[in-house]
């Protein structure tokens, strides 16, 4: 028999949402940090857009590498691998500031990228098998909403740093603080019980594989590495260029930069908890749908606009709509059974749907050098939401309301009539 999930939050639960919110607060900082430093990093490296645009697709590869770290996490356990990804992730961010050349910095940020997407995904992986279903939604849409605060730091940080020696390299050093959670995560990380119940035999890749191929799991894993590949296309077409757009073609300044980016901060943690209302409302399959569809219009509004309070009202309703993570994430947490859920979850977002995250940059690139303009370029690809969205949806199934303690014994309802 599964272990049945809890009915209400213990003093551990809510000790172990505090660690991980703080965990993720650092994955937002990271997130959000070489966007906000690429025409610095331009002019440091003498790169253009095609070549950060390689650089991205680079950064990219580790978010896919990070597949194989993950599923580790059904063969070893979820604590010894949240443990390595911590303290990992930042030794390699410190490392970051000894960079040289763009080849140097884009190689350690790959190992970096690796590890923080492994901390993230286990995080999220943690919190679904912990927390009670009621709450599971929410619970991982506010843990998705730390990441909009670390978001921020960079920005507040931005002009201090630029007009001392430090320069862009302080921010590095900056995301090593993580190494100061690590003694506090030995200390109160527990092992989930829903992975110590688990059925034995599906350690291995290929028994990982065969599972996820099996039965009803199929054409779900196919679902959610649609959906996994097309949010990571959106967002690497919508985000990664923006402040790379409005300082070469709006004439934007750091401090124009600075002000949208703290004045988003809030609508941006809103954001998070608007998903996970919607998905208790209208069910994870719509909530999925209305930020995709949003974000293909925002940013043909913003990418296009010329004025200034135009743009920056884009960039803030684009950050909010990165509350489309947590959905993601606990889709793919409720659609697989405990026994293949890491391993599942890592092959849908990592290993097929992180691609989206790696070639979006270098397209998004190739067609601003071809069109003459980084706006235009977003704003084409930013409809590819309108092909795709449909697609993904009518694949997946409807989770809302699945015990996560039964997936694999109760099939999910499907979403299709």
């Amino acid at each position: 028999m599964p272990p049945t999930a809890p009915s209400k939050l213990s003093r551990y639960h809510k000790l172990l949402f505090a660690l991980l919110c703080t965990a993720t607060v650092f994955e937002g900082f990271d997130t959000k940090l070489s966007n906000l430093l690429l025409p610095l990093l331009g002019d440091e490296f003498g790169a253009g857009p095609g070549e950060l645009g390689g650089m991205f697709f680079f950064l990219g590869l580790g978010t896919i590498a990070a597949f194989f770290v993950i599923r580790l996490a059904d063969r070893a356990g979820r604590r010894p691998l949240m443990l390595i990804a911590v303290g990992g992730y930042s030794l390699l961010m410190a490392l970051t500031t000894f960079s040289q050349t763009l080849a140097q910095f884009t190689a350690i940020q790959l190992a970096a990228k690796t590890l923080m997407v492994t901390q993230l995904a286990l995080g999220y992986v943690i919190l679904s098998e912990e927390f009670p279903t009621r709450l599971r939604a929410m619970a991982n849409s506010v843990l998705g909403a730390f990441a909009s605060v670390g978001a921020a730091l960079p920005a507040l940080f931005l002009p201090a740093f630029l007009n001392s020696s430090v320069g862009w390299r302080g921010f590095f050093a900056m995301g090593a603080m993580p190494l100061l959670l690590l003694p506090i995560f030995r200390n109160v990380l527990r092992e989930t019980p829903a992975f110590l119940a688990r059925r034995p035999g599906s350690e291995s890749l290929g028994a990982q594989i065969r599972a996820v191929f099996s039965g009803n799991l199929r054409r779900r894993f196919i679902a959610a590495a649609l959906l996994c590949f097309t949010v990571n296309f959106s967002t690497a077409c919508t985000m990664f260029f923006f402040s790379y757009y409005v300082f070469n073609e709006r004439g934007w300044t750091p401090e124009d930069l600075q002000l949208v980016v703290l004045a988003a901060v809030p609508f941006a943690f809103c954001g998070y908890a608007l998903g996970g209302r919607l998905m208790d409302l209208i069910g994870r399959r719509g909530a999925a749908a209305t930020f995709l569809l949003l974000a293909a219009l925002v940013a043909n509004i913003g990418y296009r606009a010329e004025e200034w309070a135009v743009i920056a009202g884009s960039w803030v309703a684009l950050q909010m709509l990165q509350g489309i993570w947590p959905i993601v994430n606990t889709i793919t947490a409720e659609l697989f059974p405990t026994e293949v859920r890491a391993s599942a979850s890592a092959m849908a977002q990592n290993l097929l749907g992180r691609w989206g995250l790696a070639i979006g940059p270098p397209i998004v690139g190739g067609v601003a050098e071809a069109l003459g303009s980084t706006g235009e370029a977003v704003a084409l690809l930013a409809l590819g939401n309108l092909v795709l969205v449909p697609l993904s949806l009518w694949l997946l199934p409807e989770t809302r309301g699945v015990d996560i303690t039964t997936v694999g014994h109760a099939s999910a309802k499907s979403g299709r009539p």
